[in-house]
């Protein structure tokens, strides 16, 4: 489930379809995505048949707008021209995607969830992806630098690495000093030079990148609920995970440039219905500030958030809400979210049909009962012994 914004045009999925909604013209198209290119169509996996778990889990725009991409977690990226919808490309990836993101130059690169990242060409869309950098553990973010100079990844063993591009075995610098895995990188808007992560430890850092060096940490840990942090582990409990947190982890980090010396940052998190809203302030030769402006409760856990044009777009099972950004305050955009009334009721039948997924469990161990299961097949085997 996700969704994506440029300009005029608000791209909408869940399940094996995209909605594509252009607020301009006020008009709707619906897409469905093409069967998976395999020369080993595989129906079921562990006895479960795998269209059930048939989903988009990323879809995004080009940074022109020109392409959109596609992505679900049957292994299966689709790159479209976003003016007349046309499909381009119906790859199979090699591994499932934890991150997709477009580069600069409107290639598309992967994290997946063995440790690789593959570029794929948008120009070339028919050639397999090539692969660039991999990690011993699972990636859960990356980013292509917008000089197209560097390649950032992430892991779930709290390294943020810094690689060359495209000769990415040529490692720059590690950015460490997590203490849990981190889910979310971005370059500073207003200086591209600083980079801005989070993860599951309750604080956001800047670095300098290109030397490994930590600039400032922000602890939120006081604006998170108990009860949301009691909820959370609950659910941890319940599918049956060693870990106990204290604070919820980062589900998406959002950032937008505000001036020459200004970003806005939009962090949302499992299990809560809490955003928070920082902006930050300054550069590296002058004193970086991050400044603690609101939370914003939405009716659900969001899905997905994101900043547009200073506007806080945000999906939830009740459908698409949108926010502007006024005096330091973002407040509902009673115009725009009239406007996509029909985007909505379009929202409401299709989420129906999605499935409901556990979103945690790569972050987390899982605890298994040797011993109980050891014992158990004992039992089995003596009691056919005694017959």
């Amino acid at each position: 489930m996700s969704f994506s914004v440029y300009e005029s045009y608000v791209a909408l999925c869940n399940n094996e379809r995209v909605i594509m909604h252009d607020i301009d013209s006020n008009t709707e198209n619906t897409i469905i995505l093409p069967d998976l290119e395999s020369e080993r169509k595989i129906d079921v996996h562990n006895k479960v048949d795998i269209e059930t778990y048939h989903m988009i889990t990323s879809l995004a725009f080009s940074e022109d707008g020109k392409y959109f991409a596609v992505c679900t977690n049957r292994k299966q990226l689709c790159l479209y021209e976003t003016k007349d919808l046309k499909l381009l490309s119906n790859r199979t990836l090699i591994r499932a995607a934890s991150r997709v993101r477009f580069s600069s130059n409107n290639d598309i690169v992967i994290a997946d969830k063995a440790g690789d990242a593959y570029l794929f060409s948008t120009s070339c869309p028919t050639e397999a992806g090539t692969f660039i950098l991999g990690h011993l553990s699972m990636l859960l973010d990356v980013l292509v630098t917008q000089d197209m100079k560097y390649v950032l990844t992430t892991d779930r063993d709290e390294k943020i690495r810094v690689s060359m591009f495209p000769n990415c075995y040529n490692i720059i610098s590690y950015c460490l000093g997590h203490e849990k895995f981190v889910t979310n990188i971005s370059e500073l808007p207003h200086e591209k030079s600083i980079l801005i992560s989070c993860g599951g430890d309750g604080i956001f850092k800047l670095w300098d990148y290109k030397c490994g060096s930590e600039l400032i940490s922000v602890n939120f840990y006081d604006k998170i609920s108990k009860c949301d942090i009691e909820r959370f582990n609950q659910d941890l409990r319940d599918c049956q995970y060693d870990e106990s947190v204290d604070i919820l982890p980062v589900k998406y980090l959002r950032v937008y440039y505000f001036s020459k010396i200004e970003s806005l940052i939009i962090i949302s998190f499992y299990s809560s219905k809490i955003l928070l809203v920082y902006k930050i302030s300054g550069d590296k030769n002058t004193q970086l500030k991050a400044n603690y402006l609101e939370s914003i409760t939405v009716e659900t856990e969001p899905i997905e958030c994101l900043l547009h044009k200073q506007d806080l777009w945000v999906l939830t099972d009740v459908g698409l809400r949108v926010f502007k950004f006024d005096n330091d305050r973002f407040v509902t955009h009673d115009a725009l979210n009239s406007t996509i009334k029909c985007l909505n009721t379009s929202w409401q039948i299709l989420k129906n049909t999605i499935v409901k997924r556990n979103l945690f469990p790569v972050l987390y161990k899982r605890k298994y009962d040797n011993v109980q299961e050891y014992q158990e097949r004992k039992k089995i085997r003596l009691a056919g012994n005694t017959e």
